[in-house]
């Protein structure tokens, strides 16, 4: 089967030819994944031992149970019992931790994995597979290296290829197996897309590097590429994104448009809109006490966008897909924007601006008009946009927004149904009376007020054409420290799963 990662075989066996195979008793991973009602009945069948089974013990506060036992040179078994309707993320949470690691040290010619999840109801067995399947790319991700630490690298990632034998015991059948193993694979390798651009630092990724290597990938995905740079913006009337990269002249600031068109039958479209800040200093609102560090990863959301077209491209859907990359730095200089300056988007909206460092709205305002303009059917915009989201649900979940109740109801279903988990915050409404402005249409953010995640979701819906269904996600969960669900780094390439389940959902593929 073809694979991005790792060339897989896969054999499915009974349960006998499970016990009496000598190749799954020299696999380096044994995982055996069963409901907690079955612990007994598991005992007899596997002749488990008794201090092994008293172990097994679900706490109050958690939802799985697992023990690993080294079992001969080099070789573990991974024991997992869960609770009947186990969220899927603390699934994803107890695989990462029990085999990620593993995984991510194989190496060699071969890697023999045995997997036994019979005692699962078939969907519990694909989301399981999925999680494998995903750990196989993702546990073998690593941040670009520079310098001496770069050679090294090299050179045990050559030395870490490996072909993978999968062993299996599951009511799927084999080609329902592969199916699900190579789209994870892809899922896998677009979210390590993420990664490897959010570690980028900012002077390996500025904005006309980005705009080349979004380029590079338009060529390798085979799809259209535009760039609107600081002169179609200027004439474009896109005086919100100029706003930010005034202090700038001379870089490569502008919009990134990529375009997939399927053959055939378009069942709809959908585009993606992404805050592509490649260095934000906060401008003269500057970033204090150690905040700037880290401010390279304010590209993530850009990242994502990227990361989601490439693997609709990959997958073939049926829909036209458009993605929008607003690529800017956010500097500082005597020609920067200032709190107190008027500015008016390209859809004719005057703009009061109040902090130089909520820039994120500012060119995502005039990146959501372009792509409103595209008449899409549903529209999602993706920024590592507010503080106050991560105050308001930490950077385990990320924070979601829409103007339609059942868009946003079904955005936080996704999220419990891929492990990337969502949380729904209102806009609009009496938010409104806070960005109200006495000399323009609107002001940027409510100063001096909390919740401004919510005041800045209500603000980009005014640049959201008519009739379009929308989402907007602020990351706050696009790192997290010791990684999170089946990530196990603090960077997390948040949003990829999520926006790929949602999709499908929402066009019924």
């Amino acid at each position: 089967m073809k694979n991005p990662q790792n060339p897989i075989e896969i054999k499915h066996l009974s349960s006998r030819q499970w016990i009496e195979n000598p190749e799954v008793k020299a696999s380096e991973v044994e995982l055996v994944v069963f409901y907690e009602k079955s612990l007994s009945k598991l005992q007899k069948a596997m002749k488990l031992d008794l201090d092994l089974v008293e172990k097994f013990k679900i706490d109050d506060h958690e939802f799985a149970c697992t023990q690993t036992l080294a079992s001969g040179f080099k070789r573990i078994q991974v024991w997992i019992m869960i609770k009947s309707g186990l969220p899927v993320f603390f699934l994803h949470e107890v695989l990462a931790k029990s085999v990620g690691s593993r995984l991510a040290k194989s190496g060699g010619s071969e890697f023999k994995f045995a997997l036994d999840v019979s005692d699962l109801k078939k969907p519990d067995q694909e989301t399981v597979l999925y999680g494998i399947g995903n750990l196989f790319g993702l546990s073998a991700w690593e941040p670009r290296k520079f310098g001496k630490k770069s050679k090294a690298s090299a050179k045990a990632k050559k030395a870490g290829k490996s072909a993978i034998r999968f062993f299996m015991i599951t009511d799927l059948t084999p080609k329902q197996t592969q199916e699900i193993l190579e789209h994870a694979a892809l899922q896998s390798e677009s979210t390590n897309l993420v990664r490897t651009l959010a570690d980028m630092p900012g002077n390996y990724l500025d904005p006309d590097l980005y705009v080349q290597k979004l380029k590079d990938f338009a060529q390798e995905w085979k799809c259209d590429f535009k760039f609107y740079n600081r002169k179609a913006l200027k004439a474009r009337g896109a005086n919100a994104f100029l706003a930010v990269a005034a202090a700038e002249p001379d870089s490569n600031c502008g919009i990134v448009e990529l375009v997939y068109k399927p053959k055939g039958r378009v069942k709809g479209r959908v585009a993606l809109v992404g805050k592509g800040l490649c260095f934000d200093t906060g401008g003269y609102d500057i970033k204090v006490g150690g905040s700037m560090l880290s401010m390279h990863r304010d590209m993530t959301g850009s990242a994502v966008v990227a990361a989601i077209f490439k693997l609709l491209r990959q997958s073939k859907v049926d829909l036209e897909v458009r993605a929008y990359l607003a690529i800017a730095e956010n500097l500082i200089s005597p020609l920067a924007y200032r709190p107190n300056d008027v500015v008016i988007a390209s859809n004719g909206v005057s703009i009061e601006v109040v902090d130089t460092d909520a820039e994120g709205r500012m060119v995502l305002s005039d990146t959501l008009v372009m792509a409103s303009e595209s008449k899409p059917d549903l529209l999602l915009d993706f920024a590592t946009l507010t503080g106050a989201c991560v105050r308001s649900i930490d950077t385990r979940r990320s924070g979601i927004f829409s103007t339609d109740s059942k868009l946003l109801n079904l955005g936080v279903e996704v999220g419990e149904e891929t492990g990337e988990r969502t949380w729904g915050f209102p806009v609009g409404q009496d938010y409104w009376r806070e960005i109200e402005s006495e000399i323009a249409d609107v002001r940027q953010c409510a100063s001096g007020r909390n919740s401004d995640h919510i005041y800045a979701a209500t603000f980009l819906s005014t640049f959201v054409g008519e009739g379009i269904d929308w989402i907007h996600m602020d990351l706050s969960a696009d790192s997290n420290k010791g990684g999170l669900g089946l990530i196990g780094t603090e960077t997390t390439g948040f949003g990829v799963r999520w926006a790929e389940r949602l999709i499908e959902r929402y066009f019924k593929l």
